[in-house]
């Protein structure tokens, strides 16, 4: 091993100084589990859980569309363990999330000059990153996808940095495998593709790559394409343009007679829409709930689909500019810290939302599989399992984990939601943004600066507003922020070297 290290400095240099950081992340990984020692099960874990439960109990083999392909793949083998999914999923996902510090260690190692200044305050603040903890303690498709964009970002910067174009060759697997399971976990990752196709022309990546490479590359986006849900994507499309629905057009127009009133106020309050927008996300997402719109509510689900896409297409045509502004304000509404809410840390959250998940049958097999239940055992009572999610409610520890999150994220806000301008954080952001686009030696970030942009807006288009969306780009976030003094120690040490 000494003699590995001594042949790779670099990564010696990454391992070393990363270790306040793990060290960091891992007190505050433990404290949650022993306040949480199940992963949490909400509303999306059963659609994950779908394919363990369905081959453990009827050996039914079948990943359900909107979550395929690889978080159900994942979850599988720790169900087939003694202790129950969400028990080893509480130890496994946290040492990933832990893992990945190691890829933006690499980042700041590779690129930086000024690198033993930053790794250690960069690693440390994503290793204590609230948002992070909370999703590796979920049984949900989202830390994986977080912690495959680490690497995928570690594995770009390895194989584009690279002056051997045979080196470059053998490293661009570091890049392409992470960046396969970000995109065969979500379908969100699909949004990414612009970005990478942009910067592979931008580092002329047609001079290293070879017919392997290219062929793994297009395999690989034929493959992302399958994944996500055509139906979802309609229904999320027109919940935002409802408030463009063209109510003056013959297209669906007895359809549009029964919301004419609705969209007309959504479309007045058109500035707020981004925050107002659950009723009509809920409505389109089960029109049957809303009796008083009859037509809606017959619809089949092809039918509905269409209409989705036929309304949302003709408002989308009709103003472009209103379907931009909507997005915006949805990713400005979801890019602040305080945007995650710790109320999910307060003591008894899991307890509580849980009651929503349990199911008195005894013959609930998922339950049964997440929590280590055997067949022929008693079937829990709700209070049971109060006890098992939140065994220390009142212990100090259990209260601390709130205290710390709402502490870290009060200055973390890159909007100020008073005045809708940036905060001097924010400032600070854009700034970094523009550095990494300029200078050579940092073309390697400034070309995941665009690539992120393009998502972010992307991801709005289609999603309401939600935190955990944004919370994807923050490692680039924070290493764009070290830009800054970065650049001012290469100006008084003038030093631009690549």
């Amino acid at each position: 091993m000494e003699t590995w290290l001594k042949k790779h400095p670099l990564l010696r240099d990454v391992l070393i100084w990363t270790v306040p950081a793990l060290i960091f992340g891992a007190i505050l990984r433990l404290i949650l589990i022993y306040t949480s020692p199940y992963a949490f099960f909400g509303a999306d874990s059963r659609s994950f859980m779908g394919f363990s439960n369905g081959v453990i109990t009827d050996f039914y083999w079948s990943i359900n569309e909107k979550r395929r392909y690889l978080y159900p793949l994942f979850v599988f083998p720790f169900s087939l363990l003694p202790g129950g999914t969400l028990r080893w999923l509480a130890w496994v996902q946290p040492l990933l999330g832990l893992a990945s510090l190691l890829p933006i260690a690499y980042i700041i190692r590779r690129t930086f000059v000024s690198w033993r200044w930053m790794i250690i305050p960069v690693t440390v603040l994503l290793a204590g990153m609230p948002v992070f903890m909370w999703f590796e303690h979920e049984l949900i498709a989202d830390p994986i996808f977080f912690q495959a964009m680490n690497w995928t970002l570690g594995g770009w910067v390895a194989w584009s940095c690279q002056r051997d174009p045979t080196r470059a060759r053998r490293f661009w697997w570091w890049f392409l495998v992470p960046f396969a399971i970000l995109l065969l976990t979500k379908p969100a990752g699909k949004l990414l593709w612009p970005g990478v196709a942009l910067g592979l022309v931008i580092v002329f990546a047609w001079q290293v790559l070879k017919w392997k490479q290219w062929t793994a590359l297009a395999v690989l986006f034929l493959a992302s394409l399958t994944v996500g849900d055509d139906n979802q994507s309609s229904w999320l499309l027109y919940t935002t343009t409802f408030p463009l629905t063209r109510l003056d057009t013959p297209l669906h127009a007895e359809y549009k007679a029964e919301i004419r009133d609705w969209v007309q106020e959504k479309r007045d309050r058109i500035g707020t829409y981004n925050k107002e927008d659950d009723e009509v996300h809920d409505f389109l997402r089960s029109p049957k709930d809303f009796p008083q719109y009859k037509l809606w509510t017959d619809l089949s689900k092809e039918k509905r689909d269409q209409l989705y896409k036929d309304l949302a297409m003709e408002g989308i045509l009709a103003r472009p500019d209103l379907f931009a502004r909507i997005a915006l304000q949805r990713l400005a509404g979801s890019c602040n810290q305080a945007d995650f809410k710790t109320s999910r840390f307060r003591p008894n959250y899991y307890a509580d939302t849980f009651a929503e998940q349990y199911d008195g049958a005894p013959e609930e097999s998922m339950l049964r599989i997440s929590f280590g239940i055997p067949s022929g055992a008693p079937y829990p009572s709700y209070e049971e399992f109060r006890t098992w999610v939140t065994p220390r409610p009142e212990a100090f520890l259990t209260k601390f984990y709130r205290d710390y999150a709402d502490a870290y994220q009060a200055p973390g806000d890159l909007i100020n939601r008073e005045t809708d301008w940036p905060t001097p954080l924010g400032w600070a952001f854009l700034l970094g943004a523009v550095l990494s686009l300029i200078p050579p030696f940092l073309r390697p970030l400034g070309i995941w600066t665009i690539a992120f942009a393009g998502y972010l807006f992307a991801v709005y288009l289609i999603g309401i507003e939600n935190y955990r969306y944004f919370a994807l780009v923050w490692p680039s976030v924070l290493i764009v922020l070290a830009l800054i003094p970065e650049m001012l120690w290469r100006c008084a040490t003038k030093n631009f070297r690549t």
